[in-house]
């Protein structure tokens, strides 16, 4: 099943994933070691390209993205965010109208092959 290899904050630029703060529980996570967060950085650099192509938050692309893959793996696959508040629902919702290129599909897949530390 095809999943946003990063997390949220990582590709939106609120989380520095390199210096997380102390009381952060990320900093046990090995997608956010100081090497790790380096190497994925090019990761978040080509979401935020695609996002300022697009329009869009970091975020409805990372969603596109996962949405696209139904399709294309052909199997279904639906992407399901976690939110607490209402307008990051909206900016979620507002995801399924975020129409990705063959070329920004192949450049996420691209880089989605190559995020540096296990999952959890």
């Amino acid at each position: 099943m095809a999943y946003s290899p990063l997390g949220r904050g990582f590709l939106t630029g609120t989380l520095d994933a390199g210096a997380p703060a102390a009381n952060d529980g990320r900093r046990r996570l090995p997608r956010f070691t100081v090497e790790a967060a380096a190497a994925n950085q090019a990761i978040a650099d080509t979401v935020k390209e695609i996002t300022e192509a697009r329009g869009a938050h970091a975020g409805q692309v990372a969603l596109a993205w996962v949405a696209a893959r139904s399709g294309r793996l052909g199997i279904p696959v639906a992407p399901v965010p976690g939110t607490k508040r209402v307008k990051w629902l909206e900016q979620n919702v507002a995801a399924l109208d975020v129409e990705l290129s063959a070329d920004d599909l192949a450049a996420l897949d691209a880089v989605a092959a190559k995020v540096v530390g296990a999952r959890y």
